[in-house]
């Protein structure tokens, strides 16, 4: 019913048997970096010194940055699934490519944010629904689109745009995912 647009998910390596981070282990360097596996499709990474402490590996259902203290950020996740792919993806690279002397651990993935819409196909007045709920702002000479924050043991914010398009994010499962987007699309309906 929604279409998860983007998921970020948290996991730490733990490694032992070497007082070496894990970039440095892998090798990863400014350079990109291309392996060809069947099971890591694309990977490439890369490191801009200047802005960034992370490497970037592109995997084929999202991205990973790895950090020198072992975070691994899973990022552009489409899929609630995609988050064990590419976790299992990131493992079976590690297994290949760290020496083998070196153990390590990889934590299951944690969400820590997910971005979802729909699309109503219908124009909303936005003037209106503020007007008509407390929890909707909408000031369109700063943001073009109506503000929407549910509190509900979670901060979860909804954006409405005039043309009908619904994004709720703040999210951390698909089920509170499809909650907040009908709870708001019945508020819109209901107006």
């Amino acid at each position: 019913m929604s279409d998860v647009v983007n998921i970020v998910a948290i996991s730490r390596v733990t490694l032992s048997g070497s007082h070496d981070s894990l970039p440095q282990l892998l090798g990863l360097s400014r350079h990109r970096l291309r392996v060809k596996r069947p099971y890591i499709p694309k990977l490439k990474t890369k490191r801009s010194m200047n802005q960034f402490s992370g490497y970037f590996m592109r995997l084929e259902n999202g991205t990973v940055t790895v950090f020198e203290s072992g975070k691994v950020v899973s990022n552009g996740l489409k899929h609630w699934s995609d988050m064990v792919t590419v976790n299992d993806q990131f493992a079976s690279y590690l297994m290949v490519h760290l020496p083998q002397d070196v153990d390590f651990d990889l934590e299951l993935p944690k969400i820590v944010n997910a971005t979802g819409c729909r699309n109503l196909e219908k124009r909303i007045d936005l003037r209106k629904f503020s007007n008509s709920d407390p929890q909707a702002s909408y000031e369109p000479e700063i943001f073009p689109n109506l503000q929407y924050t549910f509190i509900d043991g979670e901060r979860v914010r909804g954006i409405v745009s005039k043309n009908g398009k619904i994004i709720v994010t703040g999210v951390k499962d698909s089920n509170k995912m499809n909650l907040f987007l009908d709870k708001l699309q019945e508020k819109i309906e209901s107006m």
